[in-house]
């Protein structure tokens, strides 16, 4: 199957919101702390769609004849001011439908991605990975990334 990687559009946010209700489930199965809230879904679309609007943001889409089978969500973050180089580029979504997994869709969005970094002069790349999901970990892995600090959480 063929697919094109492209910049999101107002009109792919509904088929973004049910491939993250999807990327969330899958997640939720590692770790109980990925339980979506009921408007869970609305509120990440209003969130996409405010993205798409972003100069400081990129959202790409992975489709398949105007069927939406991957999402990136990136973004220019910066570090403290106790960093040098403190702006840098944060993917804070990747996901992939099941159908489509290990058939390059994820590789293809992370590349551009990286390249819409390096065009806006970023000289790092981070992503938020869930640690507890040996998919996520093995595929970032795949991607060159490494883990620098882990988040930690607990019940109280």
């Amino acid at each position: 199957m063929d697919f094109i990687v492209k910049n999101a559009e107002k009109t792919d946010i509904e088929q973004i919101g049910r491939l993250w209700i999807e990327f969330f489930d899958f997640h939720r199965q590692f770790d109980d702390h990925f339980s979506r809230s009921s408007d869970g879904h609305t509120n990440f679309m209003k969130f996409i769609e405010s993205s798409i609007e972003d100069n400081n943001s990129l959202v790409l889409v992975a489709a398949i004849n105007e069927q939406v089978v991957g999402y990136c969500l990136a973004k220019i973050d910066s570090f403290p001011p106790v960093i040098d180089d403190r702006d840098y580029g944060a993917i804070y979504d990747l996901a992939v439908t099941e159908k489509m997994r290990r058939k390059g869709c994820g590789e293809k969005l992370v590349e551009a991605a990286r390249s819409w970094f390096k065009s806006k002069g970023m000289k790092i790349m981070q992503a938020n990975v869930s640690v507890e999901n040996p998919v996520s970990t093995a595929f970032w892995k795949k991607m060159g990334l490494r883990p620098v600090t882990v988040r930690c959480i607990v019940n109280i």
